[in-house]
């Protein structure tokens, strides 16, 4: 990919083992929520949320993610051009739609709060009333034993179809992140050192005491009350009731 006139530039190294100083931390924090949606803070500090995101990133392109970006290096061209034209600020209040095929009404959740942050875009973040209230009310629960959790796709804001899922149709199913021994905001897989059992667990007794979840995949199943399935090893898929 040639990278454009406006390539972002940085004076060192940054992520693993980098140089790491602010200013050039606070470029690429910023260039990740912009092409990556990485809901990064862009405070300078290259700590293991902003790492885990690099790492993240390059591996839509690197076999061998190294977590590190090179001043005229290609992740950082990468970066520059993906983040070309996507606005740096996420739409943080929720905005209500009529629902798919005249039915309830999708509302877009909120993209950060206490106990909660978004890992999808934006316009795939659509829920019905129903799903907002349970993940509010489960981000709080969280919020209070001191977790966080990730939420990914939801719907879009008029429901159909929505690629690679045969669900998240119709504001009824949303993908969680399990939860890291070490609270950064990153993908993560049960098998992973910085797999959090307890922390997962704590959210899926939140999910389960709302009697509006049908279901939930998970493959962890030294969890009680979830149901494994394939591929569910990175991400909870939660399923409303009608």
């Amino acid at each position: 990919m040639t990278a454009p006139a406006t390539t972002e530039q940085i004076s060192a190294t940054v992520g693993v083992g980098g140089t790491n100083t602010a200013a050039d931390v606070r470029v690429v924090q910023d260039l990740l929520n912009r092409a990556a949606r990485a809901n990064l803070a862009v405070d300078g500090d290259c700590g293991p949320a902003t790492r885990e995101a690099i790492r993240s990133y390059q591996s839509g392109f690197l076999r061998v993610p190294d977590g590190r970006i090179d001043p005229g290096g290609l992740t950082l061209r990468r970066l520059t051009a993906d983040a070309g034209g996507r606005s740096a600020s996420p739409r943080d209040t929720p905005a209500a739609t009529p629902g798919p095929g005249g039915g309830p009404r999708l509302t877009q959740f909120a993209r950060q709060g206490p106990g909660h942050y978004a890992y999808a875009d934006s316009e795939r973040q659509y829920g019905t009333d129903t799903m907002t209230q349970l993940l509010t009310g489960t981000a709080a629960a969280l919020h209070r034993a001191g977790l966080e959790m990730g939420v990914g796709d939801i719907s879009f804001a008029q429901g159909g179809l929505m690629p690679p899922h045969k669900t998240h149709q119709d504001g009824r199913h949303v993908d969680l992140r399990p939860l890291r021994t070490d609270n950064a905001r990153g993908p993560v897989s049960i098998g992973d050192p910085v797999y959090s059992r307890d922390g997962t667990r704590v959210l899926v007794e939140s999910l389960l005491a709302n009697p509006s979840v049908r279901r939930v995949l998970f493959n962890d199943t030294e969890i009680a009350g979830v149901r494994s399935f394939a591929g569910h090893h990175n991400h909870l898929h939660v399923e409303l009731g009608p």
